[in-house]
């Protein structure tokens, strides 16, 4: 049985042997069997009667193909090495850092700019950047993996549509079968390979064949649309990859609810739910499943991070520090080796050219995963109808184009320093000529030190020439305040140094930084009214001035995100408005043109109120 006839025959001993050998030097299992007269199946026999020959026979094919590691210790081998080795994929810090969360570990690498709120760790969310690989390394490789280091594991694909669902589980499917993955099909998969052993291989599952228990049911992987039933499927793994877009990013509600129904419920008490998207929409899933106002719990299940392209920006776009720079595979053939043998991906400059394609509150959510008010509390309309894109960064010079006609400045410097994190600077004009605030400059400073701190107040004093420097002087920024040579310095060239003590007013809707919002105008049926007060510069060519407009975008009282250009911006407001409230006092005097400049000079206002309570104390005690 299982020979060829009419052919030479050797005994099964000496069979067995030559297979062995043939096996060991790379030859398949079909050659092998044909050069000692047998078919295929004589080899599953002898697999199957004999372990010994099966544990020989396995440890043969691996050598075959250069893999000198034994067949049990790879089903332990870390996703990592697997992917290397047999993907010819290697991960980068930011993938590595998603199998740790989807492995329920803490991620590797946290930079500055990255967010992570653990929670249950077999439920993740993770919200990186479109062209990240997320769908390549999670959804396509790290499944194959689960499923030929253990063909039990129950998977269940999730996307926006399920032709998209499809394409994920092809793209797995293709990794199981073409000759271009032949290692990872010789060292981990069936006799005749995972198509012809699969009971089912078709565009919607699969079922993998040996090696799976018997009396499972459930599809080995199944690939399914957003909002589909999931009829009766249980899983150990399942993955919703990308299932927000903007036509269905308002049903949140509906797709809440179908999560905790339908996906949720399909999970055993150790089965992971991992959900991996672009943010699209200021209110989407996303965000909602992290309010706890969504969980009987009062409090978000969900392990989350949140990973931006950019981590952290500089003057210059070289110098950005960004979530993925370089990679292993070349795009085309544009792209040119890099001294350490990777090619260019999101660096710096290619950040750069995508950001100026796209809207700020665009970059902010999509790009920078951060949260988007649609009702916030600075507009984006309104932020961008105060650009005055003729007006360039610098002094204000009266006549030219996209400047005032006439100049009543008073220059104020606002500050907020620290020494981790970043620095913020902004320099503003108050023009008493018509009553509006004119930002001149802005700066976002990456790596602060004292050295550079005084290297900027110095070179902005000699450019723009404030009347004032206001500083925060909390905790050891104290130091500004007691420092005499600043003073000295800031006095030769007729500037004053003030400090701002910010305390719990910064927050303060009425008071704080949320009040600077009216100065930008308001809308009405979605359009600017050109009501602002506030001015900005085109922000061509300044980090600073993009920064400072991305921070009002985002910012609200709890916001986690930076806010340091915002403080600064703040500082210098609050200043300015202690001058516009002087120069309205005229109105709290009746015209008369008889009065003398010294009868005017001696006028005052009295409070009442306060009046009445004196006179009151002195008659009644």
């Amino acid at each position: 049985m299982g020979r060829k006839a009419g052919k030479q025959t050797y005994s099964k001993e000496d069979a067995q042997a030559k297979v062995l050998a043939l096996l060991e030097q790379g030859a398949t299992v079909t050659a092998a069997m044909a050069s000692v007269d047998r078919q295929d199946t004589a080899f599953r026999q002898w697999t199957m009667q004999s372990p010994e020959f099966k544990e020989a026979s396995d440890k043969a094919r691996l050598a075959g193909k250069g893999i000198k590691a034994d067949l049990a210790e790879m089903k332990d081998m870390p996703f990592h090495e697997f992917s290397e080795q047999f993907l010819d994929s290697r991960l980068f810090d930011h993938q590595l850092d998603w199998i740790d969360l989807i492995e329920g570990k803490e991620p590797r690498w946290l930079p500055a700019g990255m967010t992570y709120e653990p929670g249950d760790p077999n439920r993740v969310l993770i919200n990186v950047p479109p062209e990240h690989a997320k769908s390549t390394t999670i959804t396509t490789n790290y499944v194959t993996y689960k499923i030929v280091t253990n063909p039990n594991t129950r998977v269940i694909i999730v996307s926006k549509t399920q032709g998209m669902a499809r394409k994920f589980l092809g793209a797995i499917k293709t990794r199981l079968s073409h000759p271009g993955f032949i290692k990872l099909q010789t060292a981990f998969g069936p006799n005749g390979g995972y198509k012809a052993d699969a009971t089912q291989w078709s565009a919607d599952m699969i079922y993998l064949g040996t090696g799976r228990d018997s009396g499972e049911k459930d599809p080995t992987v199944q690939a399914l649309g957003f909002g589909s039933q999931i009829y009766g499927a249980r899983a150990d793994l399942i993955i919703l990859d990308d299932v927000v877009m903007g036509s269905n990013a308002h049903e949140w509600e509906k797709q809440i609810e179908w999560l905790q129904k339908e996906v949720i419920t399909r999970l055993g008490r150790h089965g992971k739910l991992i959900i991996v998207g672009t943010r699209v929409s200021s209110v989407d899933l996303y965000k909602m499943i992290r309010d706890g106002s969504q969980w009987t719990g009062g409090k978000t299940p969900f392990t989350y991070c949140a990973m931006p392209a950019v981590l952290q920006f500089d003057d210059k776009p070289k110098n950005w520090k960004t979530l993925w720079p370089a990679t292993d595979q070349q795009e085309n053939d544009l792209d040119e080796v890099l001294d350490d043998g990777l090619y260019p991906k999101w660096d710096g400059p290619s950040l750069f050219k995508r950001r100026s394609e796209v809207a700020p509150s665009v970059w902010a959510m999509v790009y920078q995963q951060e949260d988007v008010q649609e009702d916030s509390i600075f507009s984006p309309t309104c932020i961008a109808g105060s650009v005055n894109g003729m007006r360039k960064r610098g002094p204000l010079k009266a006549g030219t184009p996209g400047h005032p006609s006439h100049i009543e400045g008073y220059t104020i410097i606002g500050l907020d320093p620290a020494m981790a994190g970043a620095t913020g600077a902004v320099v503003c004009t108050y023009n008493r000529a018509d009553g509006r605030i004119y930002v001149l400059d802005c700066i976002n400073m990456t790596d602060p030190s004292p050295a550079k701190i005084q290297s900027l107040i110095e070179e902005w004093v000699e450019k723009y020439r404030p009347q004032e420097l206001r500083i925060e002087i909390n905790a050891h920024q104290k130091a500004y305040a007691l420092d005499d040579d600043l003073r000295t310095y800031l006095a030769s060239y007729g500037c004053q140094l003030n400090s701002h003590f910010t305390g719990k007013n910064k927050w303060d809707t009425s008071f704080g930084v949320a009040s600077m919002s009216m100065l930008f105008g308001n809308t009405r049926d979605g359009r600017f009214q050109d009501n602002n007060i506030i001015e900005l510069p085109s922000n061509e060519g300044s980090e600073g001035l993009k920064t400072l407009v991305q921070e009002l975008i985002t910012w609200k009282p709890d916001t986690k995100n930076p806010t340091d250009c915002v403080m600064a911006l703040w500082f210098a407001i609050i200043r300015i408005r202690e001058m516009m409230q002087q120069s309205s006092n005229a109105s709290k005097w009746m015209q008369n043109r008889w009065t003398t400049q010294a009868q005017a000079s001696r006028r005052q206002a009295v409070n009442l109120d306060e009046a009445f309570a004196d006179q009151w104390s002195q008659t009644y005690g």
